[in-house]
């Protein structure tokens, strides 16, 4: 049988026809169409892939700088980080209760209170994710007893809006920018929080208060930032807490020969002042005459400290204060348990930046340095739970109240810790500010502008103090609170923290009422 052929026994004997190949798909208009949008679809692709990631990510938030961190403002409605999350959604609830009460018939008027910082940690920065979070609860807390309570005041409403404002200067820039941008129709009189004592700070600080934006600092402590105009602090300065280690000192080590530890790295104005105001608070003849000296912005900080510890030895101090920052101190604890004069006990005491430390990655590292190295360290901290029952005389029931149980920040956040004191004096530097806000309210206006709220601040003092969860906050012509209580805390080596005095300036502060 032949084999199979598609083609008859006729057909074979003929020579075959010259082949024609089909016309090529992309010839003629539309396929010259088809192939013009699958290379424009190729080109977008491989364009998107080399372009750096978009830079919007909500309304009033963009990503900005080297590490395209989103910044700027919110209400809520933007989450900066996952940890954020449940507190965002707060207040964005409470900004639309506001809203809502305001549009019905006879509704109050409202305004807006800002809360600024960088809410995203990042490289060589000194706040840790769980003081970011703790802050901004803290600032919901206050806003929402200042709506939902008589205890201060009733008109205006205020609502509370987040700003990121990153960690370099187009991301400050940015966020300031929106600030600005936005305070007419988002009624802005007043930022809270600001961040830690820096040189960036003490610049976002004069733009906004430039603006007639009054700035109410939470946890900045340096004595360069004293005297802007428009700006208020509810955190005692450098001086004060230097001065409350000092009368500690005095009072439960007399006598002691102490070692100044010391970071001079540029634009820390947290570091530098601490370390000159205790140099002024405390005895010369019973300082260490050489300080020890460290730049925490350079390399081999750890090889520094291993590399000075037989000085230690040979200066044999009492105590040591550390004026650097909390994050730095692992790289000192750890080469000082390790020194070969450990069988004296050591006494570290720091600034109020150290309550960072218990959050930090390096815990563990400063734990076993406490353990084995026969070391106690102390700081001065801004505000602790204990210190309201060791000398409940210095703090108001009513401002202590939501961060009790059955309270509002205990109820919203059950499981979060006080021990920082971030949420405590976040509360109080928003608290403060409706004060401010509600004094410039109360010759009748219902519009209050931010200069009318600057106008108030040099009130906050005497009869007008500010009875706060951290302390009565009693304003000086500064905007410095007056011999505000400062708690003496103790980490201990199985990471405990517990108030053991609680000093001020002068050694004795003031009732908690005014």
């Amino acid at each position: 049988m032949p084999p199979f052929s598609p083609t008859g026994p006729a057909d074979r004997d003929r020579d075959p026809e010259p082949w024609d190949p089909p016309r090529p798909w992309w010839r003629g208009r539309l396929g010259l169409a088809a192939l013009v949008v699958v290379l424009a679809l190729l080109g977008s692709g491989l364009y998107a892939l080399l372009q750096p990631p978009g830079t919007g990510c909500a309304s009033g938030v963009a990503r900005r700088g080297a590490d395209h961190t989103c910044v700027g403002l919110t209400d809520g409605s933007f989450v900066f980080t996952p940890d954020l999350a449940q507190v965002s959604a707060l207040v964005r609830a409470e900004d639309q209760q506001v809203l809502a009460a305001a549009a019905r018939p006879g509704g109050a008027p409202w305004v807006s209170v800002v809360y600024l910082l960088p809410m995203v940690p990042g490289e060589g920065g000194t706040s840790t994710a769980d003081s970011i979070r703790h802050e901004l609860e803290g600032a919901f807390t206050a806003v929402w007893a200042a709506n939902h309570t008589h205890s201060y005041g009733d008109s205006p409403q205020i609502r509370l809006l987040l700003a990121n404002s990153g960690g370099s200067d187009p991301q400050r820039t940015y966020a300031l920018g929106q600030i600005e941008a936005q305070r007419s129709a988002q009624h802005i009189v007043a930022v809270a929080g600001l961040g830690t004592s820096t040189a960036a700070t003490r610049a976002s600080i004069l733009r906004l208060t430039q603006e007639d934006i009054a700035a109410f600092g939470s946890v900045i402590t340096a004595d360069d930032l004293a005297d802007i105009p428009g700006l208020v602090r509810v955190a005692p300065p450098n001086a004060d807490e230097a001065a409350a280690a000092a009368a500690y000192l005095a009072k439960d080590h007399p006598g002691a020969k102490v070692l100044l530890v010391e970071d001079r790295k540029a634009g820390d104005l947290y570091s530098s002042s601490l370390a000159d105001q205790f140099r002024g608070s405390y005895p010369a003849g019973q300082l260490v005459q050489q300080p020890m000296e460290y730049d925490s912005s350079k390399s081999d900080v750890s090889t520094y400290f291993t590399k000075q510890m037989a000085n230690v030895c040979l200066d044999d101090p009492d105590v040591v204060f550390f004026a650097g920052r909390g994050v730095d101190l692992p790289r000192f604890l750890a080469p000082l348990s390790q020194r070969f004069c450990a069988q004296k006990t050591l006494t570290v005491i720091s600034g109020d930046d150290a309550s960072q430390v218990e959050q930090s990655a390096g815990i563990d590292e400063v734990k076993s340095a406490l353990r084995l190295g026969n070391i106690k360290l102390l700081y001065t901290g801004l505000a602790h739970p204990d210190a309201w029952t060791l000398r409940p005389q210095s703090y108001s029931p009513t401002a202590i109240a939501p961060f009790q149980s059955g309270g509002e920040f205990t109820t919203a956040f059950p499981h979060e810790s006080l021990a920082d004191g971030q949420a405590i004096m976040g509360h109080d530097a928003v608290l403060t500010a409706v004060s401010a806000i509600r004094a410039a309210a109360s010759g009748g206006s219902d519009q209050v502008s931010g200069q009318d709220v600057v106008q108030m601040l040099t009130t906050l003092y005497g009869a007008g103090a500010v009875p706060g969860a951290s302390g009565l906050i009693s304003l000086d012509s500064h905007g410095n609170p007056v011999n505000k209580a400062i708690p003496i805390v103790e980490l201990s080596p199985d990471g405990q923290v517990r108030t053991v005095a609680v000093s001020s300036r002068t050694g004795n502060p003031p009732d908690g009422h005014p």
